[in-house]
Order: structure tokens, then C-alpha cells, then sequence
């Protein structure tokens, strides 16, 4: 894995700094509006914790017309969010992209079905709206494990009133949205995330450049630490003051929305379970999903994937879940 300074760079992560005038600031892109699931990032900033780590933290929201990428090779971010699959890819491209950390221990997707349906494997033959990102990351593991073929996907439109109509159609959706504009409706649904079917990935995966590691390194580390803390009072104490952040950036946010969101993410475990390790990354987890979207093709096989990520700064966690 990528080493980011040795032992004496080791030493510096555990040490205090006092916050400088003077001190750049870490810019993190998220990969939407804002919203519960960039909570913890928010709760750290409103809570001062950057600041008292030493390490200003700027947050930039994403959106539909954002090219997150682009803007990270560009120079226009530092930190952005994004995907085990795009840290992937971004290596068998040869990109100097790698994944630092991440968010959750299991990925917010899955597909919301009718009450009916129970199961994945029952969704043979039925129509499924999936959106770009998914045709190119899950559905070919859809299709591999469940016999699914491409003749049922269709294009998700972000919109729940095509499942309102259709009684056989499922649509992807994050835990936290869509579900939650189909109970304010009293829309009857079930929910199948799909980490718990075998689709096992990190959740809103944080990705750096290698100028970035090289030239901040000891930042990283300091921004990792107070966004774990930052995720544990969001998600398990007083989210007030990381609320308020978020629906300032995104106005349209509300209240009924956030603490629905949250408790989603609290019911599917996203930080892990009790007592494990906040932002934590594995070996063994990113060489299952390699394994995973290289069976089918989806994705080229070459020994460069074990350039997509780096366990270095996640080493100096320590925040448990509540």
C-alpha cells in the first residue's frame, strides 16, 4: 500500500498543533447536495473540531452537474467523496487518485421494492430504474448473481411516481431518500440494500490525489480524525448544530428529512457495529470487491488496483462507534 511518510510522519499525526492563521485550508467536495449522509463532515466543522485539530476544512457541495473528478485533478479540491469503484477504476486508468478513508462500512444503495417482493432474486423479469453510476458499478452484479438481464433496466429518474404507478417496478434508491418521500405518502414499500445481498463496498468513499498525500499528509490524518468524531455525535448525539450547517448550504433540506435520514443510517449500522473503528478501511474488503467486478469483465484485472486505496491514514483511528 501507499506509504505517506514513514515513521517520523507517523509521529507527527498523534502530535497536537494549534490551529494558524496562516493554514491552508482542506478542501472537501461531497458528491450531492447536502444532506444527512455528509452529517458527520458537517458536525466536525459546526463543532470546531478541524479547527482544533489544526486543519481548516472548507465543504463544497456536489450535484448533478458537478464533474467531482475533474475537479479533484484539477486542483479544485483536495478531499472529494466518491466510490470504492471510482478509486478503482481511477487506477486502472492510471490516475493519481486513491481512496484514503470512507464514510460507512457498507454502501446507502439498494432498490425499493413492492411489498410483494422480499427478495432480489424475485425481481427477475420485473422493470428496474438504475441510474449511469449503477449500470456501470452493481448492475452487472445483478444481472451475474440474480439472472437479471439488460432488457429490465431502465433510467432512473430520482422520481417515485413511475413507482407509484407500476405495482412490478423497483427502483434504486438511497436508504436515506427515497424511502422516506414514500412514507411521507404512505406509499407501502420494502427496502433491499444491497451490501446485504453480497454487494459489499465502503459507503461515500474519500479520495485524495497523490500531490495531495505527498504535500498534506499529516492534514489527512488530522481531518480524518476529527470527521470520525464529527460522525459519532452526529449519528449517536447532538446533531443540532451539524443540521443547521447542512441546511444552510441546502435550504430545501428539512428537519423530517435529516432525522429520518439519520435513523436510517443508524438502523443499517453505516459507521459499523458497536465498538468498531470509525472510517476504517481493509485489505481483505477491497480485495473482495476487486474480485467481485472483475469476474464479469466490468472492470480490467491488473495488479494497478492495489494502487486505489491506502490503509496508511486510517491506521491512526481510533473513534468507536457509540
Amino acid at each position: 500500500m501507499l506509504a505517506a511518510g514513514g515513521a517520523m510522519m507517523a509521529t507527527m499525526f498523534m502530535r497536537p498543533r494549534p490551529a494558524a492563521a496562516d493554514q491552508p485550508t482542506l478542501r472537501l467536495l461531497t458528491n450531492w447536495y447536502a444532506q444527512a449522509e455528509h452529517g458527520g463532515f458537517y458536525q466536525a466543522r459546526a463543532d470546531g473540531l478541524y479547527a482544533q485539530a489544526g486543519v481548516p476544512v472548507s465543504i463544497r457541495m456536489g450535484g448533478p452537474q458537478v464533474n467531482n473528478m475533474q475537479l479533484l485533478l484539477g486542483g479544485q479540491a483536495d478531499i472529494m467523496i466518491g466510490s470504492m469503484e471510482l478509486a478503482l477504476l481511477a487506477a486502472a486508468k492510471d490516475l493519481p487518485v486513491v481512496a484514503i478513508g470512507t464514510s460507512f462500512q457498507k454502501s446507502v444503495t439498494g432498490l425499493m421494492v413492492h411489498k410483494d417482493i422480499t427478495a432480489l432474486d424475485q425481481l427477475k423479469g420485473h422493470p428496474i430504474l438504475i441510474n449511469t453510476e449503477g449500470r456501470a458499478t452493481f448492475w452487472p452484479w445483478l444481472r451475474a448473481r440474480f439472472g437479471f438481464s439488460d432488457a429490465q433496466a431502465g433510467v432512473y429518474t430520482y422520481n417515485i411516481q413511475p413507482f407509484v404507478m407500476n405495482p412490478r417496478l423497483a427502483i434504486q434508491t438511497f436508504v436515506t431518500s427515497e424511502p422516506f418521500a414514500a412514507t411521507q405518502k404512505n406509499i407501502p414499500f420494502n427496502y433491499l440494500l444491497l451490501s446485504d445481498s453480497g454487494y459489499r463496498t465502503y459507503g461515500n468513499v474519500l479520495l485524495a490525489t497523490r500531490d495531495v498525500i505527498a504535500r498534506r499528509g499529516d492534514d489527512v490524518t488530522r481531518f480524518l480524525r476529527a470527521s470520525a468524531v464529527g460522525w459519532n455525535t452526529y449519528l449517536y448525539g447532538d446533531a443540532t448544530a451539524g443540521d443547521r450547517d447542512i441546511v444552510v448550504d441546502n435550504p430545501s433540506m428539512s428537519a423530517a428529512q435529516l432525522a429520518y435520514s439519520r435513523d436510517a443510517l443508524r438502523r443499517i449500522s453505516a459507521l459499523g457495529e458497536k465498538g468498531s473503528v470509525i472510517g476504517m478501511m481493509d485489505d481483505a474488503q477491497w480485495a473482495a470487491l476487486h474480485d467481485l467486478v472483475t469476474a464479469d469483465g466490468q472492470f480490467p484485472d491488473t495488479p494497478a488496483w492495489r494502487r486505489a486505496y491506502t490503509t496508511e491514514f486510517v491506521s491512526h483511528l481510533s473513534t468507536t462507534v457509540a
